[in-house]
Order: structure tokens, then C-alpha cells, then sequence
């Protein structure tokens, strides 16, 4: 029917909290699931109960195998198609960014980075992360190049959540089938800064880029 109801409890007779149309991603909270229904975070900080016979877990696409990373980037491939994630050191002016009070909170914090919502930090600056310069795509053929304009609002820990992990940036999921291609991160290494980054690239050009808060 196009859409599917997002409930604020685990059952068909709780609360319509929200409608999402067919397509859009959301992220489990795995800890919630009751019922046969997953709680799940998505775009502008939604939540709520959707019953598991609605969600699609991205069955019939392929999944990508991350082939190298370092410190500053990683790469990801599946056949001939391809993905490079570069980063570098955050660099930023900081009366660029805008403070207001968050919902459900009621002091003051940054939340606008060149007046766009910004991600990866607990509300401050975000000195001594990194962020995203570059994203090279090569899918079916086609090259796509997400620049750092497109991503400078998205900020990431400099350090792997444990020793001698993996950097948060080459943590992603990249499914693709067809004509589509998403690319799934959950980044800033836990806590109250954690936040999903998804980009979505359909038919060699990018659709959308777009995070939510984990926390």
C-alpha cells in the first residue's frame, strides 16, 4: 500500500506515530524488539515500533566487503564496483556554528553547522575529530564523487572505539541492487554522539544523504 505505520508500542492496536513511505532505511534498536515488531530510529530523530513483516532487511541486494583502510580511509568493493572513503582532520570556522535548545533538552548547544544540523558531537565542537573529504563511487560503470561540501557536517572520532579496531568510517554496510546503492554507517563511536549516515546513489547519481541520531 506504499507505506507503513510506525506505532508508539509493540502492537497493531497501539498509537499511529508516524507513516514511512516505502524506501525509506531505518535502524534497529535490538534491544526493543517484542512481539515480532523492531523499535527503529530514523530521519529527523523518529522512533517507534514497525511490525518485522514491513521491513525489508535488504534481502536480494548484494552486500560489499570492506578491502582496505587505514587511519584516514577505506576502501570497499564488490567486483569491479567500488567505493573509497577519504577523510582528514576537521576544519572549521567556529562562528559558523549556531546554538539552540535540542528537543527534549532545555540548555543550550550547537546544533547547526553552516546552518544545516551537524552530527558527531555531544552538542559541542567538535575539536579533534575528522570529517569526510571525499567519497569516490564506481558503480555499474558510472563514477560519482560526493565532495566534502557535501559532507562537511558530519563528523567522526579520530580514534577507533577500541584498540586496534576499525576507524568508524570503514565500519559501513553497502548493499546495492540494480540501479541502487546505499551506503550505511553508524558513526562517532557510540554514546550520545552516535548517529547513522546513509547515502543513497540511484541510477549513477546521488539521491540522498542523510543521518539520524542513535543516542
Amino acid at each position: 500500500d506504499g507505506y507503513v505505520n510506525v506505532r508508539d508500542q509493540a502492537s497493531t492496536k497501539s498509537k499511529v506515530v508516524d507513516k514511512l513511505n516505502n524506501g525509506e532505511v531505518v535502524s534497529f534498536v535490538g534491544d526493543y524488539a517484542e512481539n515480532q515488531f523492531s523499535y527503529v530510529l530514523y530521519l529527523k530523530d523518529g522512533s517507534g515500533y514497525i511490525h518485522d513483516s514491513r521491513i525489508n532487511k535488504f534481502k536480494d541486494f548484494q552486500k560489499w566487503k570492506l578491502q582496505s583502510s587505514d587511519m584516514k580511509s577505506a576502501g570497499y568493493s564488490l567486483g569491479q564496483n567500488k567505493v573509497h572513503v577519504m577523510t582528514h582532520k576537521a576544519q572549521f570556522n567556529p562562528s559558523d556554528f549556531k546554538k539552540s535548545v535540542p528537543k527534549g533538552q532545555t540548555e543550550l548547544v550547537y546544533t547547526h553547522y553552516k546552518d544545516k544540523p551537524f552530527y558527531g558531537t555531544d552538542g559541542v565542537l567538535p575539536t579533534g575529530r575528522l570529517q569526510f573529504s571525499s567519497i569516490d563511487i564506481l558503480y555499474q560503470g558510472k563514477n560519482i564523487y560526493i565532495p566534502s561540501q557535501d559532507l562537511e557536517n558530519y563528523f567522526i572520532s579520530e580514534t577507533p572505539l577500541s584498540k586496534g579496531g576499525l576507524q568508524d568510517f570503514a565500519d559501513a554496510e553497502i548493499y546495492s541492487k540494480d540501479q541502487d546503492l546505499y551506503i550505511i554507517n553508524p558513526l562517532a563511536g557510540g554514546g550520545a554522539a552516535q548517529y547513522v549516515l546513509m547515502i543513497h546513489i540511484q541510477n549513477g547519481k546521488v539521491v540522498k544523504i542523510q543521518a539520524w541520531n542513535e543516542s
